[in-house]
């Protein structure tokens, strides 16, 4: 077997270990069995695993390694191909019907930790995929879609009911915005108000039209429109094709866009059965 695919272990003597050899193929499930005493837990975790850990904590520099535990090196007469490893002590049974392999050796502390920074959200109406945009994903995304195309970048804003629209109006003029989208129209705030507001309008930020080919680093301009979109909008803004009217709705946070539905954020509390917000409904975590 090549080298670089196996662990190669000469001469292994540790504790009651006869010295003997040994290879054994990277990426394959390994079963080491015998009767008690037969150097299992001798080859197993006081060799392969003391080596691995050994090399992985001399990679780090002198100041972490006083940090980190230290094993021997174990007696052989050398080890080669071994990779990075951990193990999984054992431990007395502990008879709690919430005991399980990962509580007991407290993987489960470390994935719950792991799991929400990896996790993926969809939407439970649209099934799109649900995360938190910046402007940079944002610029990046409308940019390599929108090539060559002019835009509007829009923030919605929430109409209070009885809002009155020559009010509205006159207030978007005072804050410098003259464009709006309204029932699927661009309409000016300096010409006649309609007669009623629906209960959000699209203020325009910002016409342009986007580089073709999409240059490596956003534009300052479509940055900037970006930012203050997604700060006026509290989180969320448009992009609007000028022509088509078609819309491409994003959020800052964890929220659908498209459906305007939230989304709890992932947490550790999630990946764990113990807490009633990531236990089963059905067996409230017991598994049964």
């Amino acid at each position: 077997m090549p080298q670089t695919e196996c662990i190669t272990v000469r001469g292994a003597r540790q504790n009651n270990l006869a010295g003997f050899d040994v290879h054994l193929p990277l990426g394959k499930w390994i079963v080491v069995t015998g009767p008690s005493g037969s150097g299992k837990s001798s080859f197993a975790f006081d060799t392969i695993y003391a080596e691995g850990q050994r090399r992985y904590v001399e990679t780090f520099s002198p100041y972490t390694r006083q940090f980190l535990e230290r094993m021997d090196k174990p007696h052989a007469d050398s080890i080669e191909g071994i990779p990075p490893a951990i193990a999984i002590d054992q431990c007395n049974l502990i008879r709690n019907p919430r005991s399980t392999v990962g509580t007991v050796t407290e993987v489960l502390d470390y994935l719950k930790l792991l799991f929400p920074r990896v996790a993926n959200a969809f939407c439970p109406n649209c099934s799109r995929q649900v995360k938190p945009e910046t402007p940079s994903s944002i610029a990046s995304e409308i940019s390599s879609t929108l090539r060559g195309q002019p835009i509007l970048i829009t923030f919605p804003i929430p109409i209070a009911q009885k809002t009155n629209p020559n009010d509205f109006f006159q207030f978007l003029r005072s804050q410098g915005y003259l464009r709006i989208l309204l029932y699927g129209k661009i309409i000016n705030t300096d010409t006649t108000s309609p007669p009623t507001l629906p209960a959000v309008v699209d203020v325009i930020q910002d016409r342009l039209i986007l580089p073709d080919p999409p240059p490596p680093s956003p534009e300052p301009r479509l940055r900037e429109a970006i930012e203050t979109a997604l700060r006026l909008g509290q989180g969320k803004l448009a992009v609007i094709h000028a022509q088509s009217l078609q819309r491409y709705p994003f959020s800052r946070g964890w929220h659908c866009p498209h459906c305007d539905l939230n989304l709890r954020p992932p947490t550790p509390s999630l990946f764990s059965f113990n807490p009633p917000l990531g236990a089963c409904p059905d067996c409230s975590g017991f598994g049964r």
